[in-house]
């Protein structure tokens, strides 16, 4: 995975905490360098305490590898990072609750990769390190040894590191493969402590349900805001993390609760005033309030639509933070200040009084430049009047969110904005002046007509990102690498290991197309034996990859070893693959190269959606087609 060195979207409570804590260190003068304060924000304070001590290069070795980290975290699968030497540099909480192993044990330790394995997979895994030396990534079955003597059978997959490292995923097949394919989605969306909960205490109806709103959970979950889902009687039938942390109620005990069982009586009144429109099919948004477990109360903003079974799912944003904000000014605003966000706070005559780094970085001024002047400066003339509507919006509402327009930078350059405006008052409802918050949108509206969307408004990603489930997991980081100043090498890695997790097929392999030659030259590979080597290039006409760009579709072959058109018959019945789907990577007018998605089994590829993997192939073909400009361009 790569990293492009930018401060997470979405913060958890324990990287809010560590980000306060390393806000006040500052205060006192105690600065942090700037590799130190980005793994700080990442790993939180418990973590970091732990990595500090770490080389430079192994820091910036996690940081980089924060998508994939938090690929991991999303799956519930093991995560290793190891050095050239294989010494662990860091694991994630999943590897640590399942081994028994601390992360302090593992790196002060400096327990080499294989440490909480059995001998027998010490040695499998020492002739796979032999592949890393070479750049290749792999995958094969392991057996981790837990601290307590437990045996967990696993399936590793393993990628090179540029510094020479390695990063290894493991996916636990004790949970895997006892599930059908109904229970392995639910398990992909909530984890499996909550999986085990839902199983117990739902029906299969209910199960379902969750299934469906499978984006709205993975938004609530990426944007660290609270969901609630609800049947058609208004029944709890699922809740994420972030609302049990709020309202301190287990899953347990929410579990066929009614919806408003945990708010105040005033916010009961609106839940049931808004059920009325969920019988219409009517979306709305609200204020409520929590009561917790505790008595403590916390102000929520509900968005909430219907589902197709007449139920309701809710996001609930936790508006804590800008009700509290003239009370906590002293340390929000050095958070603010340091946040990669652009956070500008205005006065009421709408002239600048804070200008963070994260709007430096977006419209090129420093704060010295803009200080004490007019927010105009960075409004183009043909939005002034939008602007003063928003202003007119916003002191009716109070706040909007996720507005999209334009604004001009230093150097006079447009760049698509979503903007954020709440009104500020004070303790005694005195009007302050602006919080604004600005997002640059200019990459992603580029990359993802689709993507773009979760900028403007939630309640519009709800209906727009039903057919981008995947593409939310996977391609923004193949977005973001192909936009990063890592190689072609790493994003081609990225790829096939994406794909290579989202289809769960036993090998994948990246070929690139040589018009010079025409060729297709192999790029990177996954779960093949280093023989596949031999056939590092194969002639473009009359190929089976000829025929899938003929068409511009994913070809699907379920004999493959009989095919006339395959290059490589002899590598397909050595690793027993009976099955291919050929992803074309084009671009109009242009053929970028193709990857080829093998299976032992023709029933893995049964549920993998078609409409799906061309949009992979087509976001893939123009992450190569920019990375290879970018390394040209660099020649």
């Amino acid at each position: 995975m790569v990293h492009t060195h930018e401060t997470p979207l979405f913060l958890t409570k324990n990287q809010k905490t560590s980000m306060m804590n390393w806000a006040l260190r500052k205060i006192m003068g105690n600065l942090l360098s700037k590799i130190d304060a980005e793994l700080l924000q990442f790993v939180g304070e418990t973590d970091f305490e732990i990595l500090k001590d770490l080389s430079t290069a192994d820091k910036e070795m996690i940081i980089k590898s924060a998508p994939t980290i938090a690929l991991a975290n999303s799956t519930e699968q093991f995560f290793w990072l190891g050095d050239k030497d294989h010494n662990t540099i860091y694991i994630n909480d999943v590897y640590r609750k399942m081994t028994g192993y601390t992360l302090e044990e593992m790196v002060t330790g400096k327990y080499k990769s294989d440490h909480a394995f059995t001998k027998k997979s010490q040695q499998i895994i020492a002739k796979h390190h032999k592949l890393r030396t070479k750049g290749l990534s792999s995958q094969y079955e392991a057996d981790v040894l837990t601290k307590d003597g437990k045996l967990i059978p696993v399936i590793i997959h393993g990628v090179p590191t540029e510094s020479g490292g390695t990063i290894g995923l493991f996916s636990n097949l004790l949970v895997m493969d006892k599930l059908d394919r109904q229970d392995q989605l639910l398990l992909d969306i909530i984890g499996y402590e909550d999986f085990k909960v839902i199983k117990k205490h739902t029906k299969k109806d209910d199960q379902e349900q969750i299934v469906e709103v499978a984006n709205t959970i993975r938004i609530a979950n990426a944007m660290n805001q609270a969901c609630w889902l609800g049947n058609n009687r208004h029944e709890t039938i699922y809740c994420n993390h972030v609302y049990r942390e709020l309202t301190e109620y287990s899953l347990e005990e929410c579990l066929g609760q009614q919806s408003d069982f945990c708010f105040d009586e005033e916010s009961k009144k609106s839940i049931a005033e808004h059920h009325k429109l969920r019988t219409k099919g009517v979306s709305s948004q609200y204020e409520a309030s929590y009561v917790s477990k505790t008595g403590k109360k916390i102000p929520v903003l509900v968005i909430g639509s219907p589902t197709r079974t007449g139920g309701t799912f809710g996001i609930h944003v936790n508006m804590t933070e800008i009700k509290e904000l003239s009370t906590n000014k002293q340390i929000t605003d050095q958070i603010i200040r340091n946040s990669y966000e652009a956070i500008v706070v205005l006065d009421k005559n709408q002239h600048i009084k804070l200008w963070n780094q994260g709007a430096a970085r977006i419209f090129g001024y420093e704060e010295e430049e803009v200080l004490n002047k007019s927010i105009n400066v960075v409004i183009p003339n043909n939005k002034m009047e939008e602007s003063d509507d928003l202003i007119d919006m916003v002191t009716e509402k109070k706040f909007i969110r996720n507005i999209e327009t334009q604004r001009l930078t230093k150097t006079n350059q447009l760049i698509d904005v979503s903007i954020s405006l709440t009104k500020v008052i004070s303790q005694n409802n005195k009007f302050i002046g602006y919080l604004v918050i600005y997002r640059d949108i200019s990459q992603q509206k580029k990359t993802n007509v689709e993507l773009q969307k979760r900028f403007e408004t939630i309640q519009d990603a709800y209906k727009e990102l039903g057919l981008q489930k995947r593409q939310i997991d996977y391609l923004y980081e193949i977005s973001n690498a192909a936009a990063s100043s890592a190689s072609l090498s790493s994003l081609s890695n990225l790829i096939v290991s994406a794909v290579c997790m989202l289809t769960k097929c036993d090998g994948t392999v990246l070929r690139l197309f040589d018009p010079k030659k025409s060729s297709l030259v192999l790029e990177s590979c996954i779960g093949v034996s280093q023989k596949w080597l031999t056939k590092n290039q194969i002639p473009f006409e009359n190929s089976l990859g000829e025929e899938s760009v003929h068409t511009g579709r994913p070809l699907l072959i379920d004999n493959i070893q009989s095919s006339q058109k395959h290059k490589g018959v002899k590598l397909l019945k050595q690793h027993k693959f009976t099955t291919l789907i050929l992803l074309p990577l084009l671009l109009p007018g242009k053929i970028i190269g193709t990857i080829s998605l093998y299976s032992t089994d023709p029933a893995k590829f049964r549920f993998i959606e078609t409409d799906f993997l061309e949009n992979f192939a087509k976001q893939c073909a123009l992450a190569l087609y920019v990375k290879t400009l970018t390394e040209s361009a660099k020649k």
